[in-house]
């Protein structure tokens, strides 16, 4: 059967515009056009029976490097008892825009692909007969377990009983184009993987994390990751998460709407992870990150959260209506460079519990609790600072609050409140410390600037 050329540019040819923009991550160029052999050739039809399909799906895929071509239709396949587990596939995979797998079992695992180098798949779609309604854990629709090079690209999946798209112990995987619907734990999840990449990734209402990497401490140390253009909507735990995994970037991402963070980065004891170093975030948007109450939880964390790790640093962040905090950071090193957090319950940054902090360039705005809040740090540092209307709904009326932090640096602190009765007018500087606050610029129409200073940092009011 001859393939298209509509089919391989809408397939294939795409990718390689649609490739990330890091170098380490080259488009996979789709086999030439004769080379593809069509499903049906392999004894894998809509018309067939669902266990007829798992049968000849593992038989023609596994230890091959054939390349296999889906016409249009609905492919049953049967993934009840044991895994539908395909080996060392070194080939690729292609579906019609309207061919997709359909797992007969809605609590159970759909394809598992193990080992196999430089397997490339174009527009696979998934979905279940039933959709899964309720979590089971370690039953993703999609895994794909210590494999080498795989690429993906336009992918579609449509419900999961745990995670949509899994990767674990692999290396150099990519993910170009995505969209994850409806999984009942996280969207796209790289588990101890090296240098995973992601570009294009769309998720909605998933049941855990919109997009992960972790690194658990019993699985290999990998390094690496980089995820571009996301967008996650509505996530009943966070949008994207950095847990244990170092060395990873994350760029140009919109979260909006989560029952926890609207983006973690953390160790975390409880999955006995390891602690992430060298995390990179830029340019991301976050609006009602820990707002959402769903299902009777959440509605409690902050738009971004540090949590105990190494070097992170956060560039071009904007935060608006988040659960509590705009930004939460305890016990890390975190430079913080033009981040704007506003409408926040709570602080707009609160700093804390050891770690050393150096800011720049940070807007705090409308919040109801104090706006720039450090409290019990090593070590800040910052060069600009600006809070605006803050401390609506709380009694000390204090925009800034730098309490027990060892060695303050500061340059220039800029406190505004522009309401006909100002809240937010206070400068407080408490319990040990050394250092300067740096100059004070205060621009409070219906009340004086009060800098409560026992700790006895110098500053100049300008």
């Amino acid at each position: 059967m001859a393939i298209s050329r509509r089919f391989m540019l809408a397939a294939g040819a795409a990718g390689l515009a649609g490739a990330l923009a890091d170098p380490a991550t080259a488009s996979a160029a789709p086999p030439a056009s004769g080379l593809w052999t069509p499903a049906g050739d392999l004894g894998i039809a809509p018309a067939n029976s669902p266990a007829a399909n798992r049968s000849a799906l593992v038989a023609a895929l596994s230890n091959s490097s054939a390349a296999v071509y889906f016409p249009a239709g609905d492919y049953q396949v049967d993934n009840s008892g044991v895994d539908v587990v395909i080996a060392s596939f070194a080939g690729a995979l292609a579906m019609a825009p309207a061919a997709r797998f359909v797992f007969t079992a809605g609590a159970n695992r759909g394809l598992v692909f193990r080992s196999g180098t430089g397997a490339r798949f174009y527009g696979l779609s998934t979905a279940f007969a039933t959709a899964p309604t309720q979590r089971v854990d370690a039953q993703e629709c999609l895994l794909f377990d210590s494999t080498t090079d795989t690429y993906v690209e336009d992918i579609r999946v449509d419900g999961s009983a745990a995670a949509g798209l899994l990767f674990y112990r692999c290396t150099r995987s990519v993910v170009v184009g995505a969209l994850i619907t409806g999984t009942m734990a996280d969207g796209l999840h790289f588990a101890n993987c090296q240098d995973g990449r992601a570009d294009r990734i769309t998720t909605v209402d998933t049941g855990d994390d919109g997009v992960a990497f972790v690194n658990y401490a019993s699985g290999p140390a990998n390094t690496g990751g980089l995820a571009t253009n996301l967008s996650v909507t509505r996530s009943k735990a966070r949008g994207v998460t950095v847990v244990g995994q170092s060395g990873v970037t994350i760029r140009d991402a919109v979260i909006d709407t989560t029952a926890s963070a609207g983006l973690l980065c953390a160790y975390d004891s409880g999955w006995a992870t390891r602690v992430p170093d060298d995390v990179v975030v830029e340019r991301v948007r976050i609006a009602r990150g820990g707002q959402w109450v769903v299902d009777g939880h959440g509605g409690t964390d902050s738009g971004f959260r540090v949590i105990s790790t190494g070097r992170v640093v956060a560039s071009g962040l904007t935060i608006d209506s988040p659960g509590v905090h705009g930004v939460f950071a305890s016990g890390s090193i975190v430079t913080l460079v033009d981040v704007a957090a506003s409408n926040t319950p709570a602080s707009g940054f609160l700093l804390q519990a050891g770690g050393t902090y150096v800011v720049d360039r940070l807007t705090a705005a409308e919040t109801n609790g104090i706006g720039f809040n450090v409290n019990g740090c090593d070590r800040l540092d910052y060069g600009t600072i600006t809070v605006r209307n803050a401390a609506k709904t709380h009694d000390t009326h204090r925009a800034i609050d730098v309490e027990s932090t060892a060695r303050v640096f500061g340059t220039r602190a800029w406190v505004s409140d522009t309401q006909a009765t100002a809240t937010g007018y206070v400068v407080g500087a408490y319990g040990t410390q050394k250092g300067s606050l740096g100059t004070i610029v205060a621009q409070v129409s219906q009340r004086a600037l009060t800098v409560d200073n026992p700790a006895g940092l110098g500053y100049t009011l300008a």
